[in-house]
Formats: C-alpha cells, structure tokens, sequence
C-alpha cells in the first residue's frame, strides 16, 4: 500500500502530496485538475513507464510543469550571468512497511535520512555535465523563436531507483500496478500477455512442442505450395521471393486471443472489453498490488457499470488498493462518499472527513443523488424537486437579469434529502451553499434545527413560514395576491380565483412552473417572489453595496 505520493514538476502537478488511504481512493475534481495526472504520475513511479512505454523513452517536453519551464527561459533572458536549473520532475512513492518490501527499504527518498521507509522514486534531470550544452541550446531557442518555449528533453536522464538507493532495471519484487484502459481496443498488452499466459500454464511442454511443430509444418507447406511460385524483379540483382516469417516475433502463441462464443473479445461490445480488462488485471497475484482506473463510468450501461464497480469492491476487499477517477456521481456513492479527494487545480487532493456511516450508507443504496455536483460547484442551491428549480431559475432572473447558472450557481434538486446533502458539504467544509424546501406543515424552525449542526455563515437553510402555506404553490400565489390575474396569465391558468390558481398549480406542478420560467422577462416582472426565495438569492449571490433590489 502507499502510504504517501510526492510529485514535483509533472505538468500541472508543480508541488504535490498526497496520502491516499486503504482499499478505494476515489479521486474527482473539475476538468484539468490534474486527476489524470495523478494516475499517470503512480503508473510511472511504481512501473518504471507509462501506456506501456519505458519511461527513459518517453519523456516528451509537455510532461514538465509550465511554470517551471517559464521561470527558466525568464532566467535565461534576463540578461543576467546565472540562470535558474532547468526544469527538473520527482516522482517518490512510499510504502507501508511490510517485511514484502524489504528489498526497496531505505532513507534515500525526498524526505532523506529523516525517514527510513519501503519506497521508490523516479527523477527526469539534466545531469551536471550536460547542463552547458543544454543551456546554450536553450538559449538559442529564446533568441530564434522568441515566445515559443520547449525543453530540449534529449539531454535528460531517466533515474528509476528504490529508497536503498540502488537504480532500477525492472519493477521490483512485491510491487504491481495495473491499469485499466476504458478504451476498446483490437488489442490490450495486457489480455494479449493474459492469454499467452494461459496457453503456457494449461499445455504441456510436449504439447506445446507439438502445436509448434505443427505451425512450421503449415509454414512450409505454404511457402512450397503457395509462395514459392512468386518472384519479384529486383533491377539486376537476383529476383526476390516469398516466405512466412518463421522468426519468433511471428510465434503461434501470439496469435492466440480471448473469446468468447465463438467471437474474439475485440469484436464484442465495449462494456465486455472493459470489465474483462479489469478481471484480468485483478487476477494476478496477491503481493502489494494498485489498480488504476480513469473514469470507468465510460462506456458502461447501468447494468454493466454495477457489475464493474462489484468487481473494484471486491478488489478493494482483497487487500489491493485502488485509484479512480470518475465525473459519474453514481460511481461515486456506490464506492462510498467517505473514499472521496476532491482536486483542485494541480493541489493536494482534500479528504472528506467526518461524515456520518448511515450517510455513506445511505447514498450508497440510493445513489441517485448528484453528489458529485455539490463536491465540485463553487456555490450550490439545494431543492426538493423541478418545480422548485423552475421557480428559483425564475425568481434569479427576476431579481438578477439573469439565469443562476450564468453567474456559477449550481441549482440541484435533492428531493427531501437536505439534510444528508448539506452533513455531506460540511464534510467538505463547502461554502456558499443553500439548501429550500416546503414546510409541510411544520414551522420553518423545525426544519432548520434538523440541519443545525451542518449549518454556518456559509451554509444556510431557507424555508417558507406556515402562513404563506405549506407548498411552494400557495407560497407563490400569497405574494402576488394583488396580481393573480396576471399570475394565472403568466401559469398558463384559465381560473383567475385564488382557489382555482391553487387547484391547477397543485395538479400541474411542473408545467405551472415551466410556462412561468418559459415567458418573456418583461411579462412576469411585475410578480413577486416569496421572500423565503428572495431571502435565498440574496443570501447566494449577494447584491453590491449601495444597489436597491
């Protein structure tokens, strides 16, 4: 298990740390916040490569942190007789102590003598001979092409080592990481090398021999009954002929792929590649082992995504340690909300902490909810059901001249749940978060102190007083009783009396709602808001000192 993740240098992840927890780490954050990177950044240290590629091969000028690269060409033409180093990347991963990991335990990690732990770490660095040259050619860049700034990674050295010190050819005993690629493919390396593995373990070494000759036996026979009739005109050298390749890149046992019914696994649905993919990642052995997986939500129906998620719960349990990354908020509370970091920007995941087991539970068994929304908006509105929504998009445009999502205001409907969701943005210590709904009945007090302790200058509870009505119908037809004529107009309501508003809006809660929401501004300007609603926007998007409502 890692204990602790240290990135400096890669991409957007310029000063990184993380302490993962385990079994499931759940990772989301907003497009660019570095989720992917995080992912790839534990791929590369604890495999030495990246999608398969080595990592001394891979190192591409894009993966160095922007402002790293920019501080360096402004040293550089500053004018000055010293210059900053160039851009440098650190990748260190440290492990639980287990007797597993001995091999790779030492004091040579970021943190030095300080701490004497299982770890391994991966560097990109110019080395100290190199750095003339590499300065020199970087500064003819700045002089050629001015603004257009790309480290010259050729003169970079690869450095995979363990915390002993000691430099690393392979991935060391006891450590394993796979990665799951959501994406179908003809092929994956790692069901390719799954079935070739199964061939070796199932045969017999005669019957591997056997299988083989046979494939020569073939081979020949098609060059002498087929091939061997071809001749291709080569000038006034000797002509060329045909043959199959009988090198061992060309072996039998790499055309053997997985099936199933007849049908190679290439050619099934998406859904099949990607939950196999994960079956057999998760069929190694049982050393320290990490999974991987970028939003595994892609792709997958609802039936097969629960299948998935079944399949990382039961990887979790098994002593692996996952990282997923999703934008699916069903991903989310089926893995559990008390598994979740939320990133921002390149920073340090943030830990939800302090969130009742029943709420986790709770989401986990009705994970319907869009959790997800309230982690990631900067300002969140919490609201029973459409109708409600409707209507606050409406009283925002009245009040502000414009709809709340244009001015960052998520809008979420939660049915009844107000309090589960506002205990979950407090775990997050999440600002600028309003939750409204009906009284039914009870005064608004009642309420409020049900969500008491997940409430502060930040998180407010808005509801409508008894005598306004229980619903948001009643609510809206009392603030305009001097104007139900052009209320009933602007609903779409052919009754003008105050009963026969109440009578239609309560039978058509959602089209009222939508006919409001749908007239022209100027139409319905001169309703009213039920002032619980106003006292809500205010509360969300406050008005500038000195403007009037």
């Amino acid at each position: 298990m890692i204990n602790e993740i240290v990135v400096r240098g890669f991409r957007i992840l310029q000063d990184f740390r993380w302490q993962p927890c385990d079994g499931i780490n759940i990772l989301v954050g907003a497009n660019s916040a570095g989720k992917s990177t995080v992912l790839d950044a534990l791929e590369l240290v604890t495999r030495g490569s990246l999608h398969g590629q080595p990592a001394r091969f891979g190192l591409s000028p894009d993966w160095f942190n922007t402002d790293d690269v920019e501080a360096f060409f402004d040293s550089l033409s500053d004018g000055g007789s010293t210059y900053a180093n160039p851009p440098e990347i650190l990748i260190a991963a440290t492990f639980r102590d287990e007797p597993s990991l001995a091999g790779i335990k030492g004091c040579q990690g970021p943190a030095g003598a300080a701490v004497n732990a299982p770890g391994l770490c991966i560097s990109f660095s110019v080395p100290p001979e190199l750095q003339p040259q590499f300065t020199v050619e970087a500064k003819a860049q700045l002089e050629n092409e001015g603004d257009v700034h790309v480290i010259p990674t050729d003169y970079y050295e690869c450095t995979w080592k363990s915390f002993t010190g000691n430099r690393l050819l392979r991935r060391p005993k006891g450590v394993s990481c796979s990665r799951v690629d959501i994406e179908p493919a003809a092929h994956s390396k790692a069901i390719d090398s799954y079935a070739r593995g199964i061939i070796c373990d199932e045969l017999s070494e005669e019957k591997l021999r056997d299988v083989s000759s046979r494939f020569r036996e073939l081979a020949i026979n098609v060059d002498k009954d087929v091939l061997a009739d071809i001749a291709i005109g080569c000038g006034e050298r000797d002509s060329l002929g045909l043959q199959i390749d009988k090198s061992p890149r060309t072996d039998w046992k790499n055309s053997i792929v997985l099936h199933r019914g007849g049908l190679p696994l290439a050619v099934l649905g998406s859904a099949e590649q990607v939950l196999t993919k994960c079956s057999v990642s998760l069929s190694g052995s049982n050393q320290t082992s990490l999974l991987l997986l970028e939003e595994p939500e892609c792709h997958l129906s609802h039936t097969s995504l629960n299948e998935l998620i079944a399949i990382i719960a039961r990887a979790a349990h098994d002593g692996r340690q996952v990282f997923v990354t999703t934008h699916s908020p069903f991903v989310l509370n089926r893995l559990g909300l008390d598994r979740l970091f939320v990133m921002a920007s390149g920073g340090n995941p943030k830990r939800i902490g302090g969130l009742a087991g029943d709420t986790v539970q709770y989401f986990k068994r009705i994970s319907g909810y869009d959790t997800l929304r309230i982690a990631l908006a900067d300002r969140s509105v919490l609201v029973e059901g459409p109708t409600d929504e409707m209507v606050f998009d409406w009283a925002f445009r009245k009040m502000r001249g414009c709809l709340p999502w244009e001015r960052g205001i998520d809008v979420i409907e939660c049915g009844i749940q107000h309090r589960r969701l506002l205990e979950f943005a407090c775990a997050l210590d999440k600002k600028n978060v309003v939750a409204l709904r009906d009284n039914d009945g009870q005064q608004p007090q009642h309420w409020i102190e049900k969500a008491q302790p997940y409430l502060s200058d930040e998180r407010k509870f808005f509801c409508g007083a008894c005598e306004g009505g229980h619903t948001i119908e009643p609510q809206v037809i009392n603030a305009n009783l001097g104007s139900l004529d052009l209320l009933a107009r602007s609903v779409e309501c052919d009754d003008r009396t105050r009963e026969g508003l109440e009578q239609f809006m309560t039978d058509n809660k959602t089209e009222w709602a939508l006919n409001l929401l749908e007239k022209d501004i100027s139409a319905t300007c001169d309703l009213s808001v039920p002032s619980y609603i106003r006292d809500a926007i205010n509360f969300i998007d406050p008005k500038p000192e000195g403007e009037s409502e």
